[in-house]
């Protein structure tokens, strides 16, 4: 029964650790395909929507439409919305990520090619959609994969209006 238990415990200790608080979450800092960077503690005082997603990712236009619609309701508020790419450098290039599905529009794209936020926020799948409040937090869990056929950006418009409306 003992070696049981030892065997059971590192699981435990894993699956702990993807559902890290959010006081625990490091600030992870992004590269953007133009060599500029972008950090998770610059984006304090916004709530930000991060789509951890691949180019080769087969919805990846449904997700580029989707994210389009909330990146247009939400100009000129305090909400900033990115694509992240998971690829690694040498599968995609920054030409490649710069338009990921064809023209990324007001799409802003981001990399983290060594998945390390990715990972930390909880993704298993792609795409992951995470949320983070205007202090910088996960909100709610990260929500895994892409339905075109249901209401992405009215669900998510949801969440980020209640974030909004937050002081």
């Amino acid at each position: 029964m003992f070696i049981r238990f030892k065997a059971i415990v590192p699981a435990i200790i894993l699956i702990s650790g993807l559902a890290l608080p959010a006081s625990a979450q490091q600030d992870f800092t992004f590269a953007s395909p133009d060599g500029g960077t972008v950090a998770v503690s610059g984006m304090r005082g916004n709530v930000v929507v991060l789509v951890f997603s691949s180019v080769q990712d087969p919805q990846c236009r449904d997700i580029f439409k989707a994210m389009e619609s909330l990146t247009e309701r939400y100009g000129g508020k305090n909400v900033r919305i990115y694509w992240v790419s998971i690829d690694l450098e040498k599968d995609a290039s920054n030409e490649q990520i710069k338009n990921p599905c064809g023209p990324a529009g007001k799409v802003a794209v981001l990399r983290d090619p060594a998945r390390a936020a990715f990972k930390s926020f909880g993704g298993r799948q792609m795409p992951t959609t995470v949320v983070l409040d205007k202090q910088g937090q996960l909100h709610g869990q990260p929500r895994g994969g892409f339905n075109p056929n249901s209401d992405f950006v009215n669900k998510m418009a949801a969440v980020i209006d209640s974030l909004l409306g937050q002081n």
